[in-house]
């Protein structure tokens, strides 16, 4: 477990894709980002959250995931979350995949949902750039971005066979729903931290950032 911002911990990294699974933290309470599956040999994302919360004396009430991509969800991590923390919560984007009878019950929910964990407000914003069911976890000033590529507006599947590529309008009015957001919120975001915990910004002009990632760029 590794405190990347005061309250938010990675708690590790899964299956082949080092997809990172997180903790928010705030007065007592929690919240679990991500819920990825795990590769034989790990260690359960279930079971170091519970031995988180069992050494930071928090009640886990939210379970979220920031987008619906094999690396990032699976139902065996679902319901080991609800079996280890049935009091919790299930937050997803209605782009996510209904089951009639699955265990968890999930809330879905539509553009934007306020949350809390004690007096601290948490934002889920639908956002779609990289994935249609993009959500931003927003949080004592930290944006969990997922697989949102900066700086560009380009996406790593653009063109990949089977993926319906997101439109450049869609992705542009993404990106003016976070300004939007933040202007409107007087909400400052000075964290930006990807799900797989392999981009870390810390100190960041977050209009700018996403100004910037308007252009069309070459991703590498």
């Amino acid at each position: 477990m590794e405190e990347w911002s005061q309250g938010v911990y990675l708690l590790g990294r899964f299956n082949f894709y080092r997809t990172g699974c997180w903790l928010l933290v705030s007065g007592g309470q929690g919240a679990l980002v991500e819920v990825p599956p795990y590769s034989a040999g790990e260690v359960s994302p279930a079971q170091l959250a519970l031995d988180a919360a069992t050494a930071l004396r928090v009640t886990i009430r939210y379970i979220f995931c920031t987008h619906y991509h094999m690396d990032h969800f699976s139902w065996q991590t679902a319901r080991e979350f609800n079996n280890t923390f049935p009091q919790a919560r299930f937050y997803l984007h209605r782009y996510f995949p209904f089951v009639a009878d699955a265990h968890p019950v999930i809330n879905y929910f539509e553009r934007i949902v306020r949350l809390g964990l004690a007096a601290e407000p948490l934002y889920l914003v639908h956002a779609p750039k990289h994935s249609w069911s993009d959500t931003m976890v927003i949080f004592k000033g930290v944006i969990i971005t997922g697989d949102w590529e900066l700086n560009t507006i380009r996406s790593v599947h653009d063109g990949r066979r089977g993926r319906r590529d997101i439109p450049y309008a869609v992705r542009r009015h993404s990106i003016d729903r976070l300004v939007r957001f933040v202007r409107q919120k007087n909400y400052h975001i000075h964290k930006a931290f990807s799900a797989h915990a392999n981009d870390r910004r810390e100190d960041i002009d977050f209009i700018r950032l996403m100004e910037d990632t308007k252009v069309d760029r070459q991703l590498w």
